[in-house]
């Protein structure tokens, strides 16, 4: 996937996506990046969740003291107040997204979801080639590229709250447990 074609879409993100209001959730976006050559940045935290998908290319992820491959397809989740840091000798091609839930504005249930996110263990997702997290992100920047017409902003803000909630459900294990019970297909002979 050449980055470059979204360079216009990450800016259209930045311009129109700021809240999603679905389902009893409100999410703050703090921002959107597109980034053709990531190499390194110093160890920080933020006091929000970042996403970042490596679309092409190898380096590491420190995350609590722990390190981390970075590789193609490669999906990682940084915690809000966790120390992290990436590390590329030859660069790598990245999108991310950082966000945040806005207590005030949802619901119980929502808050609950956040707070299992922000404990969860497992934040690295690899060889996902068709991860639907991926499929999601591509499908957002193809939108937010084309010229603006009537429903843009509702489709970017529709697909930003989808892509969101496949994040969510990609890191933490509670939502991937099924809560309907095995019912067997009608057989027609």
């Amino acid at each position: 996937m050449d980055l470059t074609k979204y360079l216009s879409g990450k800016t259209s993100l930045n311009d129109y996506v700021h809240r999603i209001n679905q389902n009893g959730a409100s999410f703050q976006v703090h921002y959107w990046g597109v980034m053709p050559k990531h190499y390194d940045n110093q160890l920080h935290k933020h006091s929000f969740f970042k996403v970042c998908y490596v679309v092409e290319g190898e380096g590491t992820y420190i995350d609590n003291h722990c390190t981390y491959k970075l590789q193609e397809n490669t999906l990682f989740l940084s915690r809000p107040e966790v120390v992290h840091q990436i590390k590329s000798e030859k660069g790598l091609s990245l999108l991310y997204v950082a966000f945040q839930l806005v207590e005030s504005e949802s619901n119980e249930i929502w808050i609950k979801i956040m707070e299992k996110a922000k404990q969860c263990t497992e934040i690295m997702l690899y060889d996902e080639f068709d991860l639907e997290t991926a499929l999601l992100w591509k499908s957002l920047l193809i939108q937010a590229t084309k010229p603006k017409n009537e429903f843009f902003e509702e489709m970017l803000s529709t697909i930003t709250y989808t892509l969101i909630t496949s994040i969510l459900q990609d890191f933490v294990p509670v939502l991937n447990k099924s809560n309907h019970k095995n019912i067997p297909e009608k057989s027609y002979i």
